[in-house]
């Protein structure tokens, strides 16, 4: 539980860096790609230790999800697939949805607390949830003219494979089959 915890702490402060007024500083000394790579490489060793903390820590039920909560995750997760790529790919969905990648990380998020009981996926997915929640009512949208519908079309296109390949290979990634 200790890494679960550590690594959960250490996603949202290199993610709150800016929020401290470090950006700034850090972007001063070495730049705007000093700090992408420090926020980089500290986010990728806390999601490993998310990882190695949830393979390391036994299953405390807390609640019994209901059935339909695994249904409705599968119905709506595609569009939080959907939503994450848009947030990437500078189209029409982001002139309509309040900055999509954080909406849709936050759908994720609530998705996967509604499908699990546990005590650790609760840690997870309300760490990242309330992060993305936090982020996108903290954050003002940048105005943008309208683009091309293809950009759209990628978009849904490519959230749609995301989220094929997580729902093919979730046990492989999460450790987690699907019911």
């Amino acid at each position: 539980m200790t890494l679960l915890i550590l690594g959960s702490i250490l996603f949202i402060l290199s993610h709150l860096i800016a929020v401290f007024g470090y950006r700034a500083r850090i972007e001063a000394i070495g730049g705007h790609h000093a700090y992408m790579g420090l926020v980089t490489i500290v986010s990728i060793i806390s999601l490993i230790l998310v990882v190695m903390g949830y393979q390391q820590t036994s299953y405390q039920q807390l609640w019994l999800p209901l059935p339909a909560s695994y249904q409705l995750a599968n119905y709506l997760m595609p569009i939080a697939a959907i939503l994450i790529v848009a947030g990437n790919v500078p189209g029409n969905i982001s002139r309509y949805v309040k900055h999509p990648m954080l909406t849709g990380i936050a759908l994720w998020a609530f998705l996967h607390l509604l499908a699990n009981g546990d005590l650790s996926s609760t840690i997870i997915f309300i760490t990242f949830g309330g992060y993305a929640i936090y982020r996108r009512l903290t954050l003002h949208p940048k105005p943008s003219e309208p683009q091309p519908i293809y950009r759209d079309i990628v978009a849904i296109a490519a959230g749609l494979a995301l989220f094929g390949i997580l729902y093919y290979f979730h046990e492989a990634l999460s450790g987690v089959g699907l019911s």
